[in-house]
């Protein structure tokens, strides 16, 4: 899958969530995102809705709350603009369904969140548009994620459905138990779909993110904050901060390097020391020029030495000089013309 300028099956991509993190303040993301940038994310993501399709007017605490953190199209105009000049890729999820025309034409990938995976109006209008699609599958079944296979290929067909959606697997807690990661939900998304997998993380730990690069997962979402200490939101508290990112992602490339490596093979740093390792044929006893080298005068020891790989090289050979006991034995030590 290409996204954001890379091709998944040698890259991954990390997307740094920053949702509702933004309260509703444009100089908090004006502030956050230079160093988000420089972290190495490879796209940054807000949430987008329409707040009286999202959570009930009846609910009037949690209510009061979306709506203050709601942004309006020319709000996010401005943070897509912002993110240009960055050169940091922006996109968003559809968290009310209304919004998926507007995402779709102006970022070019929605995302769909867990809670949105069998809510047909969303899906529906985000699979007949031209969009890239990430969706998450948080506290879904199996049985679900075959429906909606099913759904997608019947929309997107063919290379289309192959190329323009992938599936992150995500456990809809905030924060998850290690013991209910549920990792290997990874490589089974990749055989239920086909598709391209990531990993939507709601880890504190950074363990389920290096394991899930290891199953097969292109592609991960990371919330993102200024700082977790923050009391006024949950998901600060689910955050990485920007520095925290980079560490993150440094070490998910070089796992990532070592992972495109298909087939058992000798490490650079292991070739340096690879003889240091292994034993080698050294003389088990003193010896004088002249002697012939029999069976019962070797021995074995580390380093191994590259000269004499099979004693059967120089059994029967004669010294052209005197040996130590211990001494690593070398071709150079007998007669050119044994």
């Amino acid at each position: 899958m290409l996204l954001f300028g890379k091709d998944t099956e040698t890259d991954f991509i990390v997307v740094a969530e920053i949702g509702m993190n933004h309260e509703g303040s444009f100089d908090w993301v004006k502030d956050i995102l230079p160093s988000i940038k420089e972290s190495g994310v490879d796209a940054v993501k807000f949430q987008l809705f329409t707040p009286d399709l999202f959570i009930s007017p009846l609910n009037k605490k949690r209510f009061e709350q979306i709506s203050k953190f709601a942004l309006s199209p020319s709000q996010f105009e401005k943070i897509y603009k912002l993110c240009t000049s960055l050169e940091l890729s922006v996109f968003a999820t559809a968290v009310s369904h209304d919004w998926v025309p507007y995402i779709a034409s102006k970022c070019g990938v929605i995302k769909i969140a867990s809670g949105d995976f069998v809510f047909s109006p969303t899906i529906d209008c985000a699979l007949r548009s031209e969009a890239s699609i990430i969706i998450s599958t948080g506290a879904s079944s199996r049985e679900e994620v075959i429906q909606f296979v099913e759904k997608a290929k019947q929309i997107r067909k063919g290379h289309f459905y192959h190329e323009s959606i992938a599936i992150l697997h995500c456990i809809s807690a905030y924060p998850p138990k290690l013991e209910q990661a549920n990792l290997r939900a990874i490589p089974d998304l990749k055989s239920l779909s086909g598709l391209t997998v990531g990993f939507s993380s709601h880890f504190m730990e950074d363990a389920p993110i290096y394991a899930a690069l290891a199953l097969g997962a292109r592609i991960f979402e990371i919330h993102v904050t200024d700082d977790r200490g923050r009391m006024s939101f949950r998901d600060h508290s689910l955050s990485r901060t920007p520095s925290e990112l980079k560490i993150l992602i440094s070490t998910l490339q070089k796992l990532n390097n070592s992972l495109n490596q298909k087939v058992k093979t000798i490490q650079p740093d292991e070739q340096e020391i690879q003889l240091s390792l292994r034993k080698g044929p050294i003389y088990k006893r003193s010896l004088q020029v002249g002697a012939t080298l029999q069976a019962s005068d070797i021995s074995y020891a580390r380093p191994a030495n590259s000269d004499v790989s099979r004693i059967e090289e120089v059994v029967g050979s004669k010294l052209q000089q005197n040996v130590e006991r211990y001494e690593s034995i070398q071709l150079g030590h007998f007669s050119s013309n044994d």
